[in-house]
Formats: C-alpha cells, structure tokens, sequence
C-alpha cells in the first residue's frame, strides 16, 4: 500500500526551519533553545561555532593581526555539535566555559569579519541544518544561512531594556566596580551600530522577518508566540508536540470524517457548541480534564482554538492549535484542555457516554502564555 503523503502539500512537506537574528542581549540564545526543544527539533547555534574558531586562533600561536593566516587556519577546520548538543571542532568537544569567556568574546571579530571563514562556516552551517527541522540562532541566519525558512524572526529588545538585564545578570553574579547603566546602554547602542554597517554578515532586519520586541515579555510568552507563528506556518510543528493529549484526524473526502471505533455498548453523545462567555478569547481562566473516555470535536463554523496543559496532576506548559474544517481533534483521556471560540463560532462534540469532568485554575503566568498563542491565531 502507498504511503499517505501530508496533506497541504509541499510547503508543509519541507522541513520547518526557524532562522532567529536579532542584536546581541535580546534573548535570541534563550529563546531558541528553549523553542528548539519545545518543538522538538534540532538547533543550530552558529555563534558557538565562531566562538570555537576563536579559540583554536588564540590557541595557534599565529598572527591574530594578519586575515590570510586567521583563514588559513579556520578554513581547515570542521565545526559541527555533539549529540548533547556541545560544539566540537574536529571531533573534540569545547568547554563552555572556554567559549564563553570574555579573552574568546573579545577577539571573535578576527573570525566573524572576515569573509573567508564566513563562508566557510555559513557552508558548515547549511550542511547540517540540510534535510532537518531547526531553529538557527546567528547574525546573518535569516539573511545568508537560511533565507528560505519557513519562520524568519528579528527578536529584538530596545537598548535601555538590553542595558537592564546585562547589569541585573553582572550584579546577581557578584561583579564589582560595574558601569552605569547609561554607560552600558551606550555601549550596547554604538555595538549595534557597528553590527548593523560592517561590510561582512551585517545585522539586518529583512522584510519578511517577523519582529519581535520582547521588551515587558517573559521567555516563556517570546517561546509561546513563536511556537504559534511556526504552527501557524506548519501545522504539524505543533501536531507532533501534542500527540500524547490529542489524535488529529483529517477527513479522507469532503464530508466524511471516522471519529473513533466504537466503545462497547457506552456509546456517544453528540452536541453543538457556541461560544459561551467562559469561552472567549482572553476570558479562559481553567482547564477541564476528562476521565473515564475520549471527547472528540470539529469546526463547523467561524475560528477555534484548542489549548492543552498536559496530563499531569495540574495544567504544565501551554501549547495551542487552531481547530482546521474538516478535522476532528480527538482528546485522549486525562489531557487537560480549553476551547477557545471566536464571535459566532460553532464546533460540533462527541463524547463517551459517562465521562466526568474536572477542572483547575490557571496561574497567572500560564493565562499569559495561552494569550500569545490566542493572539497569533485569533488577532483581534
């Protein structure tokens, strides 16, 4: 029998590749791995890799001061990432902590400027990113790396809100004899400046690259916002993170969708639903789990969301999708969900006969990210 290829066709066939610029203090580190393991996918922190270049340069003993001996040495290496996630240059794993020292940050120009070990890193870059799905952190990772990613995002944070958080990390660590923070905000705004007008891999904000000012947000509202606009581009992306709470079952023809085999003699119960008061966007306060069977519902009408919390004790992370036509969404036992329904909306209900239903209060910061993923899906 022939394989069911995705539906949708080729563009959510690729791969889904999420390429991250931003300046330097906006969070772009972070956030990427953190989306990077939400999603589930590989990813590519291309700074690490000029990082370990530097080291090897200050570790040859030859001339930092001349371009050609710089690249001739880095053009022979091979940067790539352990299985744990760790760069390695020539199968040898790098500390960290020798990477992310201030003598490697501060001499890793010599690298980064200069033409022959960019390309020969961004061609390292694209080899291992070829085929996968990732999320690609790095100056030029919209722009040269990846310019043809699914996602393309600018994550940005205003030089006064980049200058809080570097002094607030210095001081929880102890440092003495810190600048002012109109000092480091200077600092930040002239390193933009030079970012954004050297000749090689300059910071560039392109037109297709969605713009995030994460001023006021928590990392956790940034991943849920991106996590949205990369469902919003693949629909699987999200499909895949949720396969344990929900079974997404799309109709084989118009009109006809099998929602599930039957259950013994229980049976099921069939409803429509429309958009209650509770239900509205930014009016969800809890979430309700099902014991005892599987509830199964479909859009008939207008737009829904589906947000899930898990199966634990209480709602964890929050992650969403918007309910499709044609598509019955299949909620496992235990999962604890919400629907939102806009303005005139109606899904359509099954649900195993005999099912109780429990519900608990989300916190503050879980209605925060479920408003992220609402407002992607359903702008106001």
């Amino acid at each position: 029998m022939l394989p069911l290829l995705r539906p949708g066709g080729p563009a959510l066939a690729r791969p889904l590749v999420i390429a991250m610029d931003g300046p330097a203090g906006a969070g772009k580190s972070t956030v990427a791995k953190r989306l990077a393991a939400r999603l589930g996918v590989l990813r590519l922190d291309t700074g690490a890799m000029y990082r370990a270049c530097t080291v090897q340069v200050l570790d040859s003993g030859i001339d930092r001061d001349d371009p050609a001996a710089v690249a001739a040495l880095v053009t022979r290496l091979v940067v790539d990432f352990s299985t744990a996630g760790r760069v390695r240059v020539d199968g040898s794993e790098l500390a960290e902590e020798r990477i992310r020292s201030p003598a490697t940050t501060a001499e890793i120009w010599r690298v980064a400027n200069n033409p022959a070990c960019r390309a020969h890193l961004v061609a390292q870059q694209q080899a291992i990113v070829a085929g996968r799905e990732a999320v690609v952190e790095g100056r030029d990772a919209t722009t040269v790396i990846c310019p043809d990613a699914q996602l393309k995002v600018y994550l940005d944070a205003t030089p006064a809100e980049r200058a809080r958080r570097r002094l607030a990390e210095w001081q929880e660590q102890g440092r003495s004899g810190l600048p002012s923070l109109a000092e480091i905000e200077a600092e930040i705004s002239e390193r933009d400046r030079k970012d954004s007008t050297r000749a090689v891999g300059a910071l560039t904000l392109t037109d297709d690259a969605l713009h995030v000012v994460c001023d006021g947000l928590s990392v956790e509202q940034v991943v849920a916002r991106l996590a949205a606009h990369a469902v919003q581009r693949n629909p699987f992306a999200m499909e895949r993170m949720v396969e344990d709470q929900v079974l997404v079952g799309r109709s084989r023809r118009p009109g006809y969708v099998m929602v599930a085999e039957g259950q013994g003699d229980d049976g099921w119960q069939l409803g429509l639903s429309n958009p209650s008061p509770d239900r509205m966007p930014g009016q969800i306060v809890d979430f309700t789990r099902n014991r005892g069977g599987h509830q199964a519902g479909t859009l008939l009408q207008g737009s829904a969301v589906l947000a899930l919390g898990g199966r634990g004790d209480a709602p964890g992370r929050i992650d969403a999708l918007p309910m499709l036509p044609q598509t019955w969404y299949v909620i496992e036992p235990d999962s604890w969900h919400a629907v939102i329904q806009g303005q005139g909306t109606i899904c359509a209900w099954a649900e195993a006969i005999g099912i109780s239903e429990e519900r608990r209060e989300l916190s503050l910061g879980q209605r925060r990210e479920l408003d992220q993923f609402v407002n992607v899906f359903m702008p106001r």
